[in-house]
């Protein structure tokens, strides 16, 4: 009996070391930075006046997608509500859910593989530690499963990659892209052709996703479901592409499958001409993210085509049924 108890205490005790260790170590480069950029967002979308334009993706939407062209040609004030591909779907659309108002229009370019996700890739990484040390509320209301699993993804990489970006936050480093490079509706900024010109060979070698759309995931389950949650609330959801390099084999079929997921749930899809296909020196960093001036050129054809799109029937939704 002495020894079992001798044991739980230990355990108990290794709890308690692990979770002050991890209350003191954090990741302000990386996880603060994302938190940083998620409530500027938040707190100016707050601010706005529905009818309002939200676009909402991964990076891709952030980096190749500008709220200026389309806020101008709409004549509604716009957010950029995208953060990164690695952050899971449902925890971001339930950041967002409380700030849409009947009217609103979310126009989502999501990445192909955001469509391919599985529960543990939509839970793992980067989400848990944002929520463990900067939305511990929203944490706690979700169930004892997904609670302990945030606290326990924390391992031997997360504490080193923690004490390294204490230390150079603690130098004054400076991230390439952070919260202090958006603009005032939450667009990426200064991503310039120059710029890009540093990361031209690494863009050359990549190999763009285009891989197919299935026809079930669990992350369709979660876009369906808010896709009939915004119908109901007055919500118009409008699907698109991402952008990709022009030499990239984008299946007719998964474009037809995307059209009929958002129209299934009562909502729209556009599809640009081009397919939202650039040549591949208007690509900065990845073959999803767009430079500064093909992302402004990209908006402004974007905003014609959704201009268009809603001066037909995109104002009223079509069903507010279940």
């Amino acid at each position: 009996m002495k020894k079992l108890l001798c044991l739980s205490g230990l355990v108990l005790l290794s709890i308690a070391v692990f979770l002050a260790v991890f209350s003191v170590v954090r990741r302000p480069l990386v996880v603060g930075d994302i938190q940083k950029s998620l409530a500027y967002k938040l707190d100016y979308a707050g601010t706005l006046i529905s009818p309002k334009i939200v676009i909402f993706a991964g990076s891709n939407g952030r980096y190749s997608h500008r709220c200026a062209p389309i806020s101008a040609a709409l004549g509604r004030p716009c957010v950029n509500a995208s953060l990164a591909f690695g952050i899971g779907i449902d925890f971001q659309l339930d950041q967002w859910w409380p700030l849409l108002r009947a009217g609103d229009v979310i126009y989502m370019p999501l990445e192909y593989a955001q469509y391919r996700h599985t529960s543990a890739e939509m839970h793992e990484g980067l989400q848990n530690a944002l929520m463990v040390q900067h939305q511990r509320a929203y944490l706690w209301s979700l169930s004892p499963q997904r609670i302990a699993a945030a606290y326990g993804s924390f391992d031997l990489s997360s504490l080193i990659n923690g004490l390294v970006e204490m230390a150079l936050e603690h130098r004054g480093f400076q991230r390439r892209s952070s919260a202090a490079s958006l603009t005032p509706q939450g667009d990426e900024s200064g991503h310039t052709d120059r710029q890009g010109e540093a990361f031209a060979s690494f863009v050359q070698a990549m190999v763009p996703d285009t891989s197919h759309v299935p026809e079930h995931s669990d992350a369709l389950v979660v876009i369906e479901g808010f896709l009939d949650q915004a119908r109901r609330a007055g919500v118009t959801v409008v699907g698109g592409l991402p952008t990709l390099p022009d030499s990239a084999q984008v299946e007719d079929a998964g474009i037809e499958r995307l059209r009929r997921l958002y129209e299934g749930h009562g909502q729209r899809f556009v599809v640009l001409p081009n397919h939202s296909q650039y040549p591949l020196a208007c690509f900065f960093d990845t073959t999803y993210h767009l430079n500064e001036g093909c992302q402004q050129a990209h908006s402004e054809r974007l905003a014609r085509v959704l201009a268009s799109a809603l001066s037909e029937r995109l104002l009223q939704p079509e069903s507010t049924g279940p």
